[in-house]
């Protein structure tokens, strides 16, 4: 089966089987992403406490869990790391987004501590907090990346083997593996990234597709796809003297209406045949 009928696939699983998502994740864009999961058949559920956030994974039977570091708080970690045990131990996917990995010594090693004491599914995130996850020293500050992307590959190959789990690298081109297959896709907009949160949101979308699936591979493609096309068509809508806001707007009226087939036409992947490269 192609790419594209894997990533189809899932977009009407999604729609029909409904999976519970669970947030815990960061207040500048927890409205967006829970708003966007339900827009793809999900229902998101949020919560911070530690007790209430392991409960809420066995209880509710939550069908994904989503992390997100991006206003991080030591309650929060604990929350984490609380709720992460019980999906781990209930085998409940774990979607990781490092927002600004390796920016402070509290960052690394909240990211450190998830990643050796949990099973992450998949980790997504810019090159900059792909290669903080690993240790490299990066050049980036704040939440985007100014990462050399020539040589993507070989990190999130790298990442991927490490934590035997799937990367999803989103950049100028995404890259995405799960240390054997990696793929490039050649969606999206430069005008993303002026829209906050849109990252963020490809992990709502990865955790929503992951929820009814267990090969991370694609629904990690899936969710990056879609932001990436959606972009693309937000591009479209744009008018002469048309601001980022009216382009965020764009972007997000795309998104909660955003077809099957749309999604076959404009989707652009690439399989690459990786070699092995040191990190």
């Amino acid at each position: 089966m192609k790419h594209i009928d894997q990533i189809i696939t899932l977009m009407d699983k999604a729609k029909k089987e409904n999976p519970l998502v669970d947030f815990l994740i960061n207040y500048v864009t927890a409205n967006e992403l829970t708003s966007i999961t339900s827009y793809f058949g999900g229902t998101p559920v949020m919560t911070d406490d530690p007790i209430d956030a392991a409960e809420v994974v066995e209880f509710a039977k939550v069908d994904a869990l989503v992390f997100n570091i991006g206003t991080v708080t030591n309650k929060q970690v604990n929350a984490m790391i609380e709720a992460g045990k019980k999906a781990t131990e209930l085998g409940v996917p774990i979607i990781l987004d490092p927002v600004a990995a390796g920016a402070t010594p509290f960052r690394s090693a909240s990211i450190r501590r998830m990643l050796e004491e949990l099973k992450i599914s998949v980790i997504k995130g810019n090159l900059a907090e792909v290669k903080a996850c690993l240790g490299v020293e990066t050049t980036s500050k704040g939440v985007d990346s100014n990462e050399d992307e020539s040589e993507a590959e070989k990190y999130v190959v790298a990442l991927a083997r490490k934590y035997n789990c799937v990367v999803a690298m989103t950049g100028i081109e995404d890259v995405i593996s799960d240390g054997n297959r990696v793929a490039r896709i050649r969606n999206g907009s430069e005008n993303l990234p002026k829209v906050i949160g849109t990252g963020c949101t490809i992990g709502a979308l990865v955790g929503t597709f992951s929820g009814v699936t267990e090969d991370y591979f694609y629904s990690a493609m899936t969710g990056v796809i879609i932001m990436g096309i959606a972009g693309e068509i937000a591009d479209t809508m744009r008018e002469k003297g048309d601001g980022y806001y009216t382009y965020k707007h764009h972007l997000l009226d795309t998104l909660s209406i955003l077809t099957n087939e749309q999604v076959r036409e404009r989707a652009d992947i690439v399989d690459v045949a990786y070699e092995e490269l040191a990190v």
